[in-house]
C-alpha cells in the first residue's frame, strides 16, 4: 500500500472511530500538541478533546469520506482533507445530516502517524 493510500485508510479508521466513541484509538492517534477546530470552537486540551470523544453525546451514526486529498509538506508530514457527509444525532436523539470538510494535519513519529490539527468546516 502506498503512503497516500495509507493515509486515506487511517483517516477513514479515524471516522469510524468517531462513529464507535472510540476514545483509545484517539489516544494513541492524536499528538500530544493538538488543536480541533470547528463551527463549535477551537479546543487545544487534550483531555478535552478525548473527553468528548469518549462522551459520544451527539453521536455520528454514518461518516461518508469522498474528495480525498492529500498534500505532502516532506516525507514525515502531511495534510489530509475530505468532504464527509454525517449522519449525526444531536443530544443523542434527532437525527441530522450535516455537510463538512474535514482537513488534518499529520505528522509521523516513530513510524506512527499523529494527529496534529483537524478541522471541520460546513460544507454547502
Amino acid at each position: 500500500m502506498g503512503a497516500e493510500a495509507e493515509l486515506i485508510e487511517l483517516m477513514e479508521r479515524a471516522w469510524e472511530a468517531n462513529r464507535d466513541g472510540d476514545a483509545a484509538f484517539y489516544d494513541r492517534f492524536l499528538a500530544d500538541e493538538v488543536l480541533s477546530v470547528s463551527q463549535w470552537g477551537v479546543v487545544d486540551d487534550r483531555d478535552a478533546i478525548l473527553k468528548g470523544f469518549a462522551e459520544n453525546r451527539n453521536p455520528y451514526t454514518r461518516t461518508d469520506q469522498s474528495d480525498h486529498r492529500v498534500v505532502w509538506l516532506d516525507e514525515n508530514n502531511a495534510v489530509h482533507s475530505s468532504r464527509v457527509e454525517i449522519d449525526v444525532l444531536i443530544g443523542g436523539t434527532d437525527e441530522q445530516t450535516m455537510r463538512v470538510y474535514a482537513t488534518s494535519a499529520l505528522t509521523r513519529r516513530d513510524g506512527e502517524w499523529k494527529c496534529a490539527v483537524f478541522q471541520i468546516t460546513p460544507a454547502p
